[in-house]
């Protein structure tokens, strides 16, 4: 006897297959991949995100596997855990007087941090290009050097020497003059990362000069990453910026990820 199948679920399955191996997908791409037509996709992803199997990130509204899912799928096929409790997070802190974006930086690796969600939404006072995949320098920008700063020696030691291995000419001379020691002493008695100036400028990036300050999300067993404010400096200067307190919010909106991070019992990178 023949068992009739279900279509609809032969179409939902195809999704969570392309989903599940290219790590992200738009819309457009699920549609080339799987031959389905946009409503038909739309009604599948919308079915699965109030499952709870996917999220769409939050400026490219690219889909996802859920971090819930990782141990069914594997790691490498959901999102990072701490994207997923920061969303209401970062875009409650995007809700300030200058509209500025953040970026949420994890430690994907040994000498590897990376932005694993932003609102870096187009506006005329916020950086326009997302920031999404980039990894950051950990010694010149303000992640990095936040995260540096509040690792111990031994872990420090074992993110340097990776990095160095695949860093730009620019962040070896940075390195090799010395003032890693200082520059993460002061990042620590700040509280906060500032980028390096004419970090990540022209050749590397045609978009506008860019200003950034970053604070650790930590919780009891180490930390994770950080979370930035960034704005376009033909428009603020950082002193216009920690005057505004917005320095204050920042730090707030760490300590609730550091709090959700806790209460999921989601542990620290080795």
């Amino acid at each position: 006897m023949s068992i009739k199948r279900i279509r609809a679920v032969d179409r939902a399955l195809l999704v969570i297959e392309v989903l599940s191996q290219s790590g992200s997908c738009s819309l457009t791409e699920l549609r080339q991949k799987t031959g389905l037509d946009n409503a038909g996709i739309l009604r599948i992803l919308g079915t699965m995100i109030d499952r709870g199997w996917v999220r769409q990130l939050i400026v490219e509204k690219r889909y996802e596997m859920s971090h819930s899912l990782g141990d069914i799928l594997g790691a490498e096929a959901r999102a990072h855990p701490m994207a997923e409790i920061a969303v209401p997070i970062l875009l409650e802190l995007r809700q300030n007087p200058y509209s500025l974006p953040s970026d949420l930086c994890a430690i994907r690796g040994f000498g590897q941090f990376e932005i694993i969600e932003s609102t870096r939404l187009r506006g005329p006072m916020a950086p326009g290009r997302t920031g999404l995949g980039l990894q950051p320098s950990l010694f010149q920008s303000a992640h990095g050097r936040v995260i540096l700063a509040h690792m111990s020696d031994e872990m420090r030691e074992k993110h340097i020497k990776p990095f160095l291995n695949r860093a730009r000419k620019e962040d070896i001379s940075w390195y090799n003059s010395g003032r890693l020691d200082a520059e993460l002493e002061i990042t620590r008695k700040r509280g906060y990362g500032i980028r390096e100036k004419l970090y990540w400028e022209p050749p590397f990036d045609e978009s506008p000069p860019i200003g950034a300050i970053a604070v650790p999300i930590i919780t009891r067993d180490g930390i994770h990453g950080s979370l930035s404010l960034l704005w376009l400096e033909e428009h603020l200067s950082a002193d216009t910026v920690l005057r505004s307190g917005l320095l204050e919010r920042l730090k707030a909106s760490a300590c609730d990820i550091s709090t959700k991070l806790s209460e999921g019992s989601i542990p620290a990178p080795d």
